[in-house]
């Protein structure tokens, strides 16, 4: 391949995102330079990334573009299938992480690598890698292989790989100061950074640098955007409510009520549109839809040049996440009132005043549940390279270690008390507090850490490389390389605190396991003819519990002329179960949607009366759901296939286009709970009722509460993890850049990426016919069929500019033809979305510059959903972003 079409191959990467001639001439220089590229062990020219698809993004860039996170360069690629915004921790219990998913193949199957090594997964749910854990000031660069890379890095990496790369060796100093100010209120960001280094390794053979970071994010309540102020949209079938309300419903045998309905207490609670008796909570307008983010960042790298040819380094990297999100008020159900009680609500109609009543009492007077994720993360790698009799060699020993807790900070209340007080007639659930009721109220609150998790990873490898004959097409190389990998994880909840708050969705729990994990793997690199390279890899990896998998790798590259480049790969993968997957500790928590038993309400949403129903209990209302791990879990494993070209028909201009084909067997995944409703006879015994749970179960039976306990209600629906079927999909990764020299007028890049997915068909249990995602809200979660950024980038002196648009496509929305609201039929559309950022540069030096921008420069909202599978309403956070036009200042300083 002519090193004017290899260079231009990277150069599309890099422009993508960052649309830069300046990035461009620096990958120049370097391009004689032998490194290892993502994808292969075998050392080789930055400018040829061989028969893989891989983009390369220049990470200096993307922080003049107004990019301040690693999570934000997720958002930014075209094959990612998911925004990784903090957002997504909101109502949840992740602990403010977030994670890649390339392809939409879920978060656990893109592999996310540092310096080309592994990550200890997050803490909590011990699946992924949790991007806040990646060092951001002092990225270099971003390599993306859109391929799977099981016999190269491991069976798991079957979605693509994200190695992330910090500077090797850093000479002088920096400081950057960042700041981000929407135009609407909340959501304001700052940061600061210094990066100091000394030492040139040809002349004093060493270097070291460390960096410090800081970044905060203030919240953005649900009522500072008009698109988020209300979970009620009935009109278009948006009904985020709760039928545990302020004042409370109660019920008593099939029949209940509201004492303040149907005027009930506008505007949080709201009359019940199916039954005027009773009133209905609007608590997603209560909540936070972006939390208070506060991130730091310790990171450092020294290094030693022993001789000519052996060197020796060890780098370290600690941070640390505070994540601290609002969600509505707490609700406590349950509640026993006898008719002696002084607050006893005799004057409503209907009421029978010799009978008990069970009252949800929606706990307005303690304020908004506030919950706190602390998470810290360290890494230390030493790593000893070099060369010996003609051999490249590379030894390291790496630590990983992630640990997390969520806390419950405010607004929590211990139920059992507030029960007690209700029966005792010391608080009233039906009116306003006095000061006395206030301070039991104060009294009842309940704070503390539900649980703490820790996950680490240990590991040694060593890898060697060489050239061993020649071909045709130049010389032959080879490389083995050897690990071993010992990986635990450990989770324990507080049980005091857990038991004291069940609307926090924990059960009581302590958990943990362990394994480790033996690879060897060989590379060949066959370049038998100018116009053909062969790349073969095959790796054994060898799990503790798990088994032993081996899986192999070819990739090709023809190219018949100058200007054509022709690859393709094919390769298969293993991805043994997470221990979160295998040992995640059982928990009962709400879910993020309303939904009907199908055993006591009808198809319109009302009481099937004569088994039992009761309006306010069992329809559109948030069931609850048993989450947790599944010893008896299979591997996943899959299959990929790549084929893809690369065309230069004149010298300022590169296209390329990769198809890619995934399927994936055994899927590692929860029954989603519109499914097994929708299926309720043939999933029967994962519908636990009140009246099915035994007497010794007293958690459960609280949550069923006081006359409900011997009821039909739903007391929780089983979601354990369970291998539920198959996946195919395939499409289409293309891109274009093109340079321009303006003369006297500087410079001009265009760059084009974009991702079309053809097909992304699905199985929710292996039993059942292949449903689709694709450009479809199913089973909490849609695939889009086109996502691309459109770039330009203009350069002159020491000015720069550059314009950026986002696009991904609409698709059907979660309500369909078929779903049923209050006796109407809703679907619709959600729009595309795109979004256009502006900024502009001026550089005094190499090391310091001024940039000035505005994301989001229209001030476009997310486009209206109706999905309800996120505390979030009115739109669908994963896939947009709530924050809106923001203009932001980067200033950094050289020395």
């Amino acid at each position: 391949m002519s090193s004017s079409l290899q260079l231009r191959r990277v150069s599309i990467a890099t422009a993508i995102l960052a649309a830069s001639i300046g990035a461009a001439q620096a990958q120049s220089a370097t391009q004689l330079e032998r490194i290892e590229i993502t994808g292969s062990a075998i050392k080789r020219s930055i400018s040829d990334e061989g028969a893989l698809p891989i983009s390369i993004i220049k990470a200096e860039e993307l922080r003049q573009s107004g990019v301040t996170s690693v999570e934000q360069i997720i958002d930014l690629l075209a094959s990612s299938q998911s925004s990784s915004t903090g957002s997504n921790s909101i109502g949840s219990s992740t602990g403010g992480a977030a994670y890649a998913n390339l392809r939409g193949l879920g978060t656990n199957k893109t592999l996310v690598l540092l310096n080309g090594r592994r990550m200890t997964a997050f803490a909590f749910g011990a699946t992924a890698v949790d991007l806040n854990s990646i060092p951001f000031a002092v990225i270099d660069r971003v390599e993306v292989l859109r391929d799977g890379a099981s016999a190269v890095y491991g069976t798991d990496a079957i979605g693509g790989v994200i190695n992330f790369i910090t500077k090797t060796s850093y000479r002088g100093g920096q400081v950057v100061v960042e700041a981000t100010r929407p135009s609407e209120d909340g959501g304001k960001k700052e940061g600061a950074s210094v990066t100091v280094g000394f030492g040139d390794l040809e002349k004093d053979r060493i270097n070291f640098w460390a960096s410090y970071d800081k970044r905060r994010q203030d919240r953005v309540r649900a009522l500072d955007r008009d698109f988020s102020k209300t979970g009620i949209i009935r009109e278009r079938g948006v009904a985020g409510s709760s039928g545990t309300t302020f004042p409370g419903n109660f019920t008593q045998g099939t029949g209940g009520g509201n004492p303040s309905a149907p005027g009930c207490q506008a505007p949080l609670s709201v009359s019940n549109p199916t039954n005027a008796a009773n009133c209905i909570f609007d608590f997603s307008s209560t909540i936070d839809i972006i939390p208070d983010v506060d991130q730091e960042t310790l990171a450092g790298r020294f290094t030693f040049k022993l001789n000519e040819n052996h060197q020796f380094s060890l780098e370290g990297t600690q941070t640390t996440n505070d994540n601290t999100s609002r969600v509505a008020p707490d609700p406590v159900t349950g509640i026993t009132m006898q008719p002696s009680n002084p607050f006893f609500p005799r004057t409503t109609p209907g009421i029978n005043l010799t009978q008990p009543i069970s009252v949800g009492w929606r706990m307005v007077p303690a304020g908004p549940r506030t919950n706190g994720a602390h998470s810290e993360a360290q890494r230390l790698v030493g790593d000893l390279s070099g060369v010996v009799l003609g051999w490249d060699y590379k030894v390291g020993a790496l630590y990983s270690r992630s640990t997390a807790n969520d806390a419950a900070v405010d607004g929590y209340v211990n139920a059992p008390f507030v029960r007690a007080q209700v029966a005792a007639g010391n608080l009233n659930p039906f009116g306003e507090a006095t000061p006395a009721q206030l301070a039991i109220i104060q009294q009842a609150k309940r704070a503390g850490v539900f649980a703490n998790a820790v996950g680490t990873t240990k590991s040694v490898d060593a890898r060697i490389s060489k050239e061993i004959f020649d071909l045709p097409g130049g010389p032959a190389a080879i490389a083995i390389g050897t690990e071993f990998r010992k990986e635990s994880y450990k989770s324990d909840t507080n049980d005091a605190v857990v038991l004291a708050i069940p609307s926090a969705g924990r059960s009581p729990n302590h958990v943990g396991g362990e394994r480790d994990v033996k690879a060897l793997g060989v590379e060949l690199l066959l370049p038998v003819h100018k116009m053909l390279e062969v790349q073969l890899a095959l790796r054994t990896d060898d799990y503790s519990d798990a088994g032993r998998t081996t899986n192999p790798k070819i990739g090709l590259r023809f190219q018949p002329m100058k200007e054509l480049a022709i690859r393709s790969s094919y390769n298969t993968g293993f991805r043994a179960p997470a221990l979160d997957d295998l040992y995640a500790p059982l928990a009962v928590t709400f879910t993020a949607g309303a939904k009907n038993d199908p055993l006591l309400c009808d198809a319109q949403g009302k009481p099937i009366t004569s088994a039992g129903g009761i309006a306010s209990r069992d329809c559109g209302q948030q069931p609850q759901v048993q989450n947790g791990g599944n010893a008896n879990l299979k591997p996943e494993k899959s299959k990929t296939f790549t084929l893809g070209a690369v065309f230069e028909p004149i010298k300022a201009l590169t296209l390329s286009v990769d198809y890619w084909n995934i399927k994936l067997r055994d899927q590692i995944d929860v029954l989603p709970v519109d499914t097994m409703l929708a299926n309720s006879t043939r999933y029967a015994d994962r519908i636990i009722r009140c009246n099915q749970l035994p007497a010794a179960d007293q958690v459960n039976l609280q949550r069923c509460g006081g006359l409900w306990a011997n009821s039909p209600a739903i007391g929780y629906l089983i979601t354990h993890n369970e291998n539920i079927g198959r996946v195919k999909t395939d499409g289409l990764d293309l891109s274009a850049a093109y340079s321009q020299n303006l003369g006297g007028y500087g410079n001009l890049s265009l760059a084009y990426d974009a991702t079309y997915v053809h097909k992304y068909d699905y199985q929710t249990s292996p039993a059942d016919a292949f449903k689709t995602r694709l450009g479809y809200y199913n089973d909490g979660s849609v695939v889009f069929r086109w996502k691309h950024n459109v770039s330009a980038a203009w350069a002159m002196n020491n000015w720069g500019a550059r314009l950026a648009i986002r696009h991904q496509s609409g698709y059907r929305d979660q309500n369909d033809p078929t779903t049923v609201v209050g006796g109407a039929s809703f679907y619709g559309n959600v729009d595309s979305y795109t979004l256009v950022d502006l900024s502009g540069t001026y550089k005094f030096s190499k090391a310091t510059s001024v940039t000035l921008g505005v994301k989001n420069l229209f001030d476009t909202d997310p486009p209206f959903s109706n999905q309800s599978s996120r505390s979030q309403r009115g739109y669908d956070p994963r896939y947009s972003d709530p924050l809106g036009r923001a203009f932001f200042v980067r200033a950094a300083y050289g020395f």
